[in-house]
This record gives structure tokens, C-alpha cells and sequence, in this order.
């Protein structure tokens, strides 16, 4: 009877013994499981995580396709950010907003833009035509002191003598757009961009300086669609004059060849004037670094839409080769000051006459495109392995204590 007694209390405290080994292992495990999710949900929300701004570049794998602006396919996990423009001077502000993508991937950045457009177009502008095609073009700058249109007037008086310009239904110059890049020079966030400055055309009237990229789709779009001219001139392919920039960039013998789609004109200003930067031509602007930095380092294509267009540009990250200190210098974490402007030339919207926006913040961040909607995330299915793991762990610790 002793010996009875004594197997079965032997037997009932291995039982209780499993038990609590099962009853340890398996708070063990439940605990490592809980940790990894809570883990794995702090790392999702630390990585997504990005300094305040209005605009974030992307890191992304792969290259954009020039050729077809906005069809790479890292541009579909990014959102558009929708950036208000208004009138800087009467008769300007036809275009009510810029949508805005930008990305890069450790070589590149990538802009891609889209607006409306009442009526698109790459018309070829008089401007342009000093530089080698057809003269005659729009546009005609109304002097209001004569009362008269006029060519081109010098810089220095646009802004007392020139109001508008002269379009009708089939006269009217190209549509444009720019991004303007501050480099500084006064305190605090400037408080102006894309203005007429003083006292001589300058982009910044408080003051500081910007480096722009300004795409010109009837000047710097290298496109076979005809640029519709005046009546009465063969339909011609832009094209054909886009050449124009390989036989006389620059001026001054240094051999620089423009991007096979079409380029962005890099420009520098300040308070006192707008720069060509490494043209050498002067043939919008005079140029402030000849010789030193290649004018087409932003390659720029574009789409033109019934009622829109699309814009992608792309330029390295860094400082182009001797481009201190009229380019932006690109560099990854940091933040910067840009504006926008668009120009439609069907509402005689031409140089200072635009829809421009404010300083907006754009961060260059070393974090991919957020996840979609619904994606399945490495976060997300460390998460659910976790939970996986403790129901099965609870089931198999069930099974276990009915059997014992």
C-alpha cells in the first residue's frame, strides 16, 4: 500500500512536472512571438517615417524611360502631390495647379509633372527664331508707352512697358514649364520665387538666388510633332530645328551635344537678373559660365495631351562638373526650397506673364515608395507569422494537456 502510494504521487508530480515544462515552453514561445510582432510594427512605422514636407523623393531601383515620360514603373507606387498655382502679374494664372512625382536612384532624380492645358502648345517662339528658325512667330510684346507690339524688348524694361501679348486664334506662342531650386542667401524660407525682380528681370525680388529648369516645348522639346506655325508655312516637325542646339552650342567652340528627347535650359537668378548657365549663346539670357558646365546636363521629354500635358526631367545627383555656384547641389537627406511655374501661350501667358506657386519643401529621402493600400509588407508578414506561430503553439499545448 506504501509502495502504491508512493509510484502514485511519483507519477503525479512528473505529470505536474511535464506540465509545467510545457506551461514554461509555452509562455516562451507566445513571448517571442509577441516580441517579434511588436518588433516588426515599430520597424514599419520607423521606417515610413519622413521629415515634414510638402514633397518626397523617393529612392527607387531602375531608370526612368525618357523616351516615355511617366511609364517607369516605381512611378506608380508614388503619389502625385497637387501644388496650387495663381497669377503673379494680370493676366496670368490659367493654370490653377501642378501635379507633382519626384524619385531617385542614387545616380538620378526624376521629376515628373502633369497639368491642364486648355489647349496645348509647342508653337516655336520669336525668341527662338533669332537663333536659326523662321522669324515672325509669337510672340509680340504689346508696348504700352507706343501703343504697339513689338519683338522681344530688353529685359530691363519688360516689366514698366510690356502688359501682354498678342495672340488670337491661330497666333500664340509654346507653353513652358520651370522648377526653381533655392540656393539661399537670406534668412528664413524665401518669401518670393518666380517674380519679376529688380530692377533688372531677376526671379528673386527678396533677395538669395535659384538655379531653374526651364522646359521650353517649343524650343527645347526635340519632338516630330509639327509645331504649328502661321498660316501659310509647311507643317514642320520641331525636330527639324531642335538640331539647331548640336551646331551652335556653344558659340565659343566647346563641344556639347543635346539630349536625344530634349533638355531643360539651366538657369541661375538672383535679384538683378536671370543667367543662362554654360549655353554660351545668350540667346535667351546672358550667360554667366561658358565653357564650364555642359548646358544640358537636365535631359527633359514630354507628352502633350488633348488637354494636358505630362513632363518628365532628369539630372544627376550632386553638382554637375563646374556647376558651383549656379546648380543646385542634389544630395540625399537633405531638404530644399522649390517653386513651379507653368506657362500656357494660348492665354499669351510668355516670360514674367504665369501661373507660379509658392516655395514648396522637398525632401531627397533614403526610404522606398510607402507600400500600398493593402500591400503585403515584410513588417506585415512578420506580424502575421507571429500570430500563426502563438495560435499554433496554444493548440499544440491543448492537445498536449488533454493528453496527459
Amino acid at each position: 500500500m506504501i509502495i502504491e502510494n508512493t509510484f502514485d504521487c511519483a507519477v503525479f508530480h512528473a505529470i505536474s512536472s511535464t506540465k509545467s515544462r510545457t506551461y514554461l515552453v509555452t509562455f516562451v514561445i507566445l513571448l517571442f512571438a509577441l516580441g517579434v510582432s511588436v518588433y516588426a510594427l515599430y520597424s514599419s512605422v520607423g521606417v515610413s517615417a519622413q521629415p515634414s514636407a510638402n514633397i518626397i523623393a523617393y529612392k527607387v531601383k531602375g531608370n526612368a524611360d525618357i523616351q516615355h515620360p511617366g511609364s517607369a514603373k516605381f512611378w506608380q507606387d508614388i503619389p502625385w502631390v497637387t501644388i496650387p498655382l495663381s497669377a503673379n502679374v494680370p493676366n496670368g494664372g490659367h493654370t490653377p495647379a501642378i501635379n507633382v512625382k519626384v524619385a531617385w536612384n542614387g545616380t538620378y532624380i526624376f521629376v515628373l509633372l502633369t497639368w491642364n492645358a486648355t489647349k496645348p502648345s509647342n508653337r516655336m517662339s520669336s525668341v527662338f527664331s533669332l537663333g536659326g528658325g523662321p522669324f515672325g512667330f509669337p510672340p509680340l510684346w504689346y508696348n504700352q508707352s507706343s501703343g504697339q507690339f513689338v519683338v522681344a524688348p530688353p529685359r530691363s524694361v519688360e516689366e514698366n512697358i510690356v502688359k501682354y501679348y498678342y495672340v488670337n486664334s491661330t497666333y500664340y506662342s509654346q507653353d513652358r514649364v520651370a522648377m526653381m531650386w533655392y540656393l539661399g542667401g537670406q534668412t528664413g524660407t524665401p518669401d518670393d520665387c518666380m517674380v519679376v525682380g529688380r530692377p533688372n528681370g531677376g526671379a528673386l525680388e527678396a533677395g538669395g538666388a535659384a538655379n531653374i529648369w526651364d522646359f521650353m516645348t517649343g524650343a527645347t522639346w526635340n519632338t516630330t510633332t509639327p509645331f504649328l506655325p502661321q498660316i501659310g508655312y509647311p507643317l514642320t516637325p520641331l525636330s527639324k530645328f531642335y538640331n539647331w542646339w548640336n551646331r551652335n552650342v556653344s558659340f565659343t567652340g566647346v563641344d556639347y551635344q543635346a539630349p536625344p528627347t530634349g533638355f531643360a535650359l539651366n538657369l541661375y537668378t538672383n535679384a538683378t537678373d536671370l543667367y543662362e548657365v554654360g549655353l554660351g549663346t545668350g540667346l535667351f539670357y546672358t550667360d554667366v559660365d561658358t565653357n564650364h558646365t555642359d548646358p544640358f546636363v537636365v535631359q527633359a521629354n514630354a507628352i502633350m495631351g488633348a488637354h494636358s500635358w505630362t513632363v518628365e526631367m532628369i539630372r544627376q545627383i550632386g553638382e554637375p562638373v563646374g556647376g558651383n555656384p549656379y546648380l543646385v547641389n542634389i544630395t540625399p537627406g537633405n531638404t530644399y526650397d522649390v517653386a513651379f511655374a507653368v506657362w500656357q501661350g494660348y492665354y499669351g501667358e510668355n516670360a514674367f506673364i504665369k501661373s507660379i506657386s509658392t516655395f514648396q519643401t522637398l525632401y531627397i529621402s533614403t526610404s522606398p515608395p510607402p507600400a500600398p493600400p493593402g500591400a503585403l509588407t515584410p513588417a506585415v508578414l512578420v506580424v502575421i507569422i507571429g500570430l500563426v506561430l502563438s495560435i499554433l503553439t496554444l493548440v499544440v499545448t491543448g492537445s498536449l494537456m488533454r493528453r496527459g
